[in-house]
């Protein structure tokens, strides 16, 4: 038995610890690439989500590798994002592939706890016996994903002030592969130490004040760098800090119910969308206003082609919200004819906006600061990314 699953940015570390875990077998999609956006394209319904058709091209090349199991996480809800196991199978099939089973993974209510049905399907064991292994899996796989998550904070911060251009890229590489070949439960406590020590080599310039830029909208366009041609770091190379909530282990604290933050966020947006519409609406909404309450200077909102629930988070946001907060955002929906010169065009605009919008704050300092002292957080950051910056002062 090979399993694979889908590619999503530097996630394939927790997902693989999940079922190595197991003492199952992984094989891992090449990064994806050209040639398999080229095979979702031609196999794929044509108006579908770019997720989709992405993730076509992964497990076909996984396929090819000699996966026998294919593992897709489902939702439930409006979102089309529900159908993806079930159409992509078909698809599978109709290409020639018979010799391989679909696994759907439930993520609508982790507390449901229908994951562990899944884990047994999976494994094909449901004595006793297993379970303790469950906990095992789960445990190194919820704690790589908060690793993922620091080592996202920090790159989004260190790019901005790296003197060296591609420093912080080869860090992170190099850290995602150290991640991958820890297996213990007291290498995992210590491997935020490892991070610290990996970022604090990289060469600052710590006399920069780079503008802070919010990144936001659909989880597998935000995390996977081939389909959102890698703006994190076009913007990071721009020397512009980056922060963004959106990470794996963001969903999953939100799918067992613990994300206070993401709360704080539906509270925000709550006036303007009452339910869920399924994607990242309610929370793209809530951070674009906590965003702007923080003093930021920029957002990104980025999403799929015809996504419904990103084009109607961007519709409020450019009607009402922009109107409120006038906090400078920027709009990108992707699919396979994406354009990286004029992406690259448009970045650099904005990035010119935001640094003459702060000259022009600057020149009218007094009467800035006293309209909208009340709405700027004099904090804010995870205690992570505090950390990280102090340790960019003290280099």
């Amino acid at each position: 038995m090979l399993i694979s699953f889908p590619n999503m940015g530097p996630n394939w570390v927790a997902f693989k610890t999940l079922f190595t875990a197991l003492d199952l077998d992984v094989v891992l999609p090449d990064p994806t690439n050209r040639e398999a956006v080229k095979i979702g394209v031609k196999y794929s319904p044509e108006f579908v989500c770019f997720p989709f058709k992405a993730t076509i091209g992964d497990f076909k090349n996984a396929l090819d590798k000699g996966a026998d199991v294919l593992v897709m996480a489902i939702d439930c809800g409006p979102c089309r994002f529900g159908f993806y196991a079930s159409v992509q199978e078909r698809i599978l099939r109709d290409m020639g592939y018979k010799d391989f089973v679909m696994i759907p993974l439930d993520q609508a209510d982790l507390l449901e706890f229908h994951w562990v049905k899944t884990l047994q399907q999976v494994t094909g064991r449901s004595d006793p016996f297993i379970y303790s292994k469950f906990v095992k899996a789960v445990i190194f796989f919820v704690k790589k994903a908060k690793l993922l998550n620091d080592i996202q904070t920090a790159e989004g911060l260190y790019r901005a002030y790296e003197r060296n251009q591609g420093d912080t890229t080869r860090v992170v590489k190099k850290l995602l592969l150290k991640l991958d070949e820890t297996n213990t439960l007291k290498g995992l406590r210590n491997f935020k130490k490892v991070i610290k020590e990996d970022f604090t080599k990289i060469d600052v310039d710590k006399t920069r004040n780079p503008l802070k830029v919010a990144v936001s909208g659909e989880i597998h366009i935000s995390l996977e760098p081939y389909v959102n041609l890698d703006i994190r770091r076009k913007l990071g190379e721009m020397q512009v800090e980056i922060h963004q909530n959106l990470s794996l282990w963001d969903w999953v604290v939100h799918k067992f119910h613990l994300n206070y933050h993401r709360k704080w966020l539906e509270h925000l947006a709550k006036p303007y969308v009452p339910m869920d519409i399924g994607g990242e609406c309610i929370w793209v909404l809530g951070e674009y206003i906590d965003r702007a309450r923080a003093g930021f200077d920029g957002m990104a909102h980025i999403y799929p082609f015809t996504c419904m629930p990103e084009v109607t988070a961007r519709t409020i946001i450019t009607n009402k919200l922009k109107k409120v907060y006038d906090l400078p955002v920027i709009f990108f929906s992707f699919d396979e004819a994406m354009a990286f010169e004029g992406f690259r065009t448009r970045l650099e605009a904005f990035v010119d906006l935001m640094y003459s919008r702060r000259e022009h704050k600057l020149a009218h300092k007094r009467d800035y600061l006293k309209q909208d002292l009340d709405d700027i957080y004099h904090e804010y950051g995870s205690n992570f990314y505090k950390e990280c910056f102090q340790m960019i002062q003290n280099q």
